[in-house]
C-alpha cells in the first residue's frame, strides 16, 4: 500500500508539471513570436531607412549592399517596383526561401519594398534551450514528490497496517488488541468494528464460562445429595430387599446422570473458539518459542522450548498466545538467567505449559509489570484453566482447556 501511494503521488505530481508546463510551453511561444515580429519590424524599418539613404544618395541598391544588412538567420528581400527583386540570406537561415510560415516584416521605400524575414526554427531554438534544465528540474521535482509521497503514504498507511495485524490478532482468538489511534475515519471504524468483536468473542467466553460452572453446580450438587441419600436407602437393615434393589438401580441412574452432565461441560469448554484457525501444537510451540527467544536474545538471555505429550492436538493460538505473552514477561522481569518452556499435550485434549527461569528475583520490589501474573491469571480463568506457581525459579504451571 505505501509503494502504491508513494508511485501514484509521483505520478499525480509528475503528470500535473507535464500539463503545466504544456500550458506553458504554448504562452510562451506566441510570446516569443510576438517579441521577435517587433523584432523583425524594427529591422525592416531599420533597413529601409538604409535604403532610402542610399538611393538618395543615388547609389544602387544590389546584393553587396543587402548582404551587409541581413542577419545571420534571417533572409532579406528587396523587391523594385521595375525589375527583379534581390534576395539575400544569412548563413544560418534555415527557411524554405519566403515560405508561409517565416516570421516576416515589410517596409515601403521608395521605388519599392523591403521584407526582412527569419525561419520558425528560431522560435523552436529559443523553446529548446532549457530543455535540459527543464529535465533537471522535472528530476528534482520528482524526488521530492516521491520523499513527500513517501512520507504521506506512511502516516497513511501505518494505521491500515497496525488494523491488519489486529484483525490477524483476531483472528487466532486474541481479544487484547493494539488498535491505533488515529484521525483517519475510515481507520477509526475499521478500528471501532475489531474492537467490538474483540468485546463480544470475550464476552462470549465469559458467558460459556459461567454457564459451564452454572450447569455443573446446579446438575451435580442435587445428583450427588440424591445418591448420598440412595446409599444410606441401601446400607439401612429395616429396608425390604426389593426397595434396596430399587435404590442400587437408582444409583446407578444417578451415575448415569452425573456421567452426562460432565460430558455436557466439558462439551461446552471444548468447542473451538474462532473456527478454522486451529493449529498443531507444535507449530504452535515453535512460533512462540521463536519469537520469546528473539526477545530474550536482545537482553543477552537464551530460551529452551520443548514439546510432549500428544503433537497431533490442535488449539486456537490466540488465547494461548495472550496468556504466554503475560507469563512469560512476568518471568523475564521477575527471573533470571535462561528461560524454559515446555509444552505438554495431555490426553483429554487440555494444555499444560510450565515456564521456569534459572534464577528469580521474586519478593523484590514490585514494578508495574508485577500485575502482568494477575492479568494472566484473569485471562487463564475467563478460558476456563488456571496458573500454578508463583516464582518463575519453581516454575509457573498455565492449565488450559483445549479450546
Amino acid at each position: 500500500m505505501r509503494n502504491r501511494l508513494t508511485l501514484s503521488f509521483i505520478v499525480l505530481s509528475v503528470l500535473l508539471l507535464l500539463g503545466a508546463g504544456v500550458v506553458r510551453a504554448f504562452v510562451l511561444r506566441d510570446l516569443i513570436r510576438e517579441q521577435e515580429s517587433a523584432h523583425l519590424q524594427q529591422q525592416a524599418a531599420l533597413v529601409a531607412q538604409i535604403v532610402t539613404t542610399q538611393q538618395g544618395d543615388g547609389g544602387a541598391v544590389d546584393r553587396g549592399l543587402l548582404e551587409g544588412l541581413v542577419a545571420s538567420d534571417g533572409r532579406l528581400a528587396y523587391a523594385p517596383r521595375d525589375g527583379a527583386p534581390v534576395v539575400v540570406h544569412g548563413k544560418d537561415y534555415q527557411g524554405a526561401d519566403g515560405a508561409a510560415g517565416d516570421l516576416a516584416a515589410s517596409q515601403t521605400v521608395e521605388g519599392g519594398t523591403v521584407t526582412v524575414s527569419q525561419s520558425p526554427e528560431v522560435v523552436r531554438d529559443i523553446l529548446g534551450r532549457d530543455v535540459g534544465s527543464v529535465l533537471v528540474l522535472f528530476l528534482m521535482i520528482a524526488v521530492v514528490a516521491g520523499t513527500i509521497g513517501y512520507a504521506v503514504s506512511r502516516a497513511l498507511s501505518a494505521p491500515f497496517q497496525q488494523l491488519a495485524v489486529a484483525a490477524a490478532a483476531l483472528g487466532r482468538g486474541r481479544f487484547d488488541l493494539d488498535l491505533p489511534r488515529t484521525r483517519i475515519p475510515e481507520a477509526r471504524a475499521i478500528s471501532q468494528a475489531l474492537a467490538t468483536s474483540a468485546a463480544q468473542l470475550e464476552d462470549r467466553l465469559r458467558r460459556e464460562r459461567d454457564f459451564a460452572e452454572h450447569a455443573s453446580h446446579v446438575l451435580r450438587t442435587p445428583l450427588t445429595g440424591l445418591r448420598l441419600e440412595l446409599e444410606e436407602l441401601t446400607l439401612r437393615d429395616d429396608v425390604p430387599e426389593d426397595v434396596q434393589a430399587t435404590a442400587v438401580r437408582g444409583l446407578a441412574g444417578v451415575d448415569e446422570m452425573n456421567a452426562v452432565a460432565g460430558e455436557l461441560v466439558a462439551l461446552s469448554r471444548s468447542g473451538t473458539l474462532v473456527e478454522g484457525a486451529e493449529q498443531p501444537l507444535v507449530d504452535l510451540s515453535t512460533q512462540l518459542a521463536q519469537r520469546w527467544a528473539d526477545r530474550l536474545a536482545a537482553r543477552d538471555r537464551t530460551l529452551s522450548a520443548s514439546v510432549e505429550g500428544d503433537l497431533s492436538l490442535t488449539y486456537t493460538p490466540g488465547p494461548i498466545e495472550h496468556v504466554l505473552d503475560l507469563v512469560l514477561a512476568h518471568v523475564v522481569r521477575r527471573g533470571t538467567g535462561p528461560v524454559r518452556i515446555v509444552f505438554q499435550g495431555q490426553d483429554a485434549g487440555h494444555l499444560r505449559v510450565k515456564v521456569s527461569s534459572q534464577g528469580s528475583m521474586y519478593g523484590a520490589p514490585v514494578d508495574d509489570t508485577a500485575s502482568r501474573l494477575d492479568q494472566a491469571r484473569s485471562a487463564v480463568e475467563a478460558l476456563g484453566g488456571r496458573i500454578l506457581g508463583e516464582d518463575p525459579s519453581s516454575g509457573l504451571e498455565v492449565l488450559l482447556p483445549r479450546r
